[in-house]
């Protein structure tokens, strides 16, 4: 259960005109409810998803590399809300649902190359902020830009916030989006 009210109705036309937005872009999911939480404080809700439209829609940053992060992040702290509605944007991108099962055991999975496997490494000691973060992004230097490298550490410190607005606050998952999460999920 939620610890904050969802904002189902917007209390001034600011919000609604977000709500608005909102809907035009959930690809049929409404107002996520990830925002009706966030509606409680409007400025901060409009400048999330400036800077998420900004990171998933104008980075150089190649987007597979950006969702594997996403969900590699989500996965480790685990929180399902994040993980589901990446598993759908990872899906767009073409990432496989063998690649997203595989993804705790990144490791020895078949499936990704080198450079997927240095950013999950890299994903899970930023997440974890582990001493050895530094180490691994200047391993990335040999396959990214700098830009590409500000930008995925950008990218996994944006979601890792997200993810610990989500848990805390047990922001529930939409129906629609519970059959993303994949079977092993729940493992």
């Amino acid at each position: 259960m939620a610890v904050v009210s969802r904002m189902e109705s917007p209390g001034s036309p600011e919000i609604q005109e977000f709500y608005d937005r909102i809907e035009r872009t959930s690809g049929g999911l409404g107002v996520l409810n990830v925002f009706k939480v966030m509606a409680h404080t409007p400025e901060l809700m409009r400048s999330w998803w400036e800077m998420m439209m900004v990171a998933l829609t104008r980075l150089s940053l190649d987007a597979r590399l950006r969702e594997l992060a996403i969900l590699r992040l989500f996965q480790v702290l685990r929180c399902e809300y994040g993980f589901a509605h990446h598993v759908r944007l990872a899906k767009r991108i073409g990432l496989t649902a063998g690649e997203i099962d595989a993804l705790a055991g990144y490791e020895s999975a078949t499936g990704f190359s080198e450079v997927e496997r240095l950013v999950l490494r890299y994903t899970d000691s930023v997440t974890d902020l582990r001493p050895d973060a530094p180490d691994l992004a200047a391993a990335l230097l040999a396959h990214l830009t700098e830009r590409d490298l500000v930008e995925l550490t950008f990218c996994i410190a944006n979601w890792n916030l997200m993810a610990r607005l989500l848990a805390p606050l047990s922001v529930e998952l939409e129906p629609p989006i519970v059959a993303e999460l994949p079977p092993s999920w729940s493992s």
